[in-house]
């Protein structure tokens, strides 16, 4: 693995055996750092983008790899959340690419407020399952809740269903 910033995380903390964010048991890693200020978070501590301990893609892969004997006979793999993982899309793509080496299922919670790009797509792309949790689905509501419309979410909602890319909605009761 080339060695560059690109191989490090800012992660906030991980979970062993998380059982509500994908199917199986999975290994949650939830990364620091988040650009939307939803009302009723429940990870306002991932807020902070300089927070959090600098992990390297190494360090992460060797560690899951240790779960591996139940996270894969279970049907689980890997969830990134956060804070919102898509802050650190380069370091993710490299994540993934390790992870696929060894067969693990990948799956990325996110709200999906982000440009589609072309670091953006190739991460889509090295994703089994995305867990999206869109704000709200009246675009002055979403600004009042979060700080953005919806816009950007609803774009991101559409790709992955044109391109018959795996999701859950995870939409948050909100009025």
């Amino acid at each position: 693995m080339e060695e560059n910033k690109n191989n490090i995380l800012r992660v906030h903390s991980f979970e062993s055996f998380g059982t509500v964010d994908g199917p199986g048991i999975r290994y949650v890693i939830f990364l620091q750092g988040c650009h939307l200020r939803c009302k009723y978070c429940q990870n306002r501590d991932t807020w902070d983008e300089r927070a959090g301990s600098p992990t390297s893609i190494e360090e992460i892969v060797k560690t899951v790899l240790k779960y591996q004997n139940y996270i894969k006979p279970s049907g689980g793999g890997v969830t990134v959340s956060g804070g919102e993982p898509l802050l650190q899309t380069k370091a993710l793509i490299i994540l993934f690419e390790e992870l696929k080496k060894y067969n693990i299922h990948t799956a990325i919670d996110t709200s999906g407020m982000f440009s589609l790009t072309d670091d953006v797509k190739k991460l889509i792309d090295l994703t089994d399952l995305f867990l999206l949790d869109i704000k709200h689905i009246n675009p002055p509501k979403s600004k009042e809740l979060v700080g953005f419309s919806n816009e950007l979410e609803l774009s991101f909602a559409k790709y992955l269903s044109d391109i018959r890319k795996a999701y859950l909605d995870k939409t948050s009761p909100s009025s």
